[in-house]
């Protein structure tokens, strides 16, 4: 449905900030079993826009359930909320496996996950970051992701204040 018509959502006012708390809140038990540190920092005092509150806690626990999957014992997470004039950027950096060059582009792509030899011992149908990127799209903002094999990813969103 996402892909025909892409996102649809009722436009309101959400804030960003207690959005990521509230994704935190609701995964504290997985992150505490899994021994993951998470440091949720914020620069800027003002992170309310005009979304969907239900597809954007989507996209944060998506990349958030990510950073857990494809990181090594001991995940360690890094959120940043950055205020800017006109949008506001959100960073979710974990320590996991990383990402080559050649596959940076595709990660978004339906369906597709990044090979890892004949080892599949990651559940998924390579169908979150799609869904990630349509919601973004779908909220006219952007989505990239810098990454470098076993230095794990970083996801950055920047999405407009309104």
């Amino acid at each position: 449905i996402f892909e025909d018509k892409g996102v649809e959502f009722n436009a309101e006012p959400v804030d960003l900030q207690q959005l990521v708390s509230q994704v935190l809140g609701s995964m504290k038990l997985v992150l505490d079993k899994q021994k993951a540190s998470v440091d949720f920092r914020t620069e800027g005092s003002d992170f309310n826009l005009i979304g969907g509150s239900t597809h954007l806690t989507s996209v944060v626990y998506n990349l958030l359930d990510n950073a857990l999957k494809y990181s090594p014992a001991e995940p360690r997470i890094s959120i940043l909320l950055q205020e800017n004039t006109e949008t506001i950027t959100l960073r979710i950096k974990d320590n996991g496996m990383g990402i080559a060059p050649e596959y940076k582009k595709k990660v978004f792509e339906k369906f597709f996950r990044v090979p890892t030899g004949d080892v599949h011992n990651i559940k998924g149908y390579g169908l979150g970051l799609s869904y990630v990127d349509s919601v973004i799209r779908s909220h006219k903002g952007s989505i990239e992701v810098e990454s470098e094999p076993g230095k794990g990813s970083e996801f950055i969103i920047r999405l407009p204040k309104s």
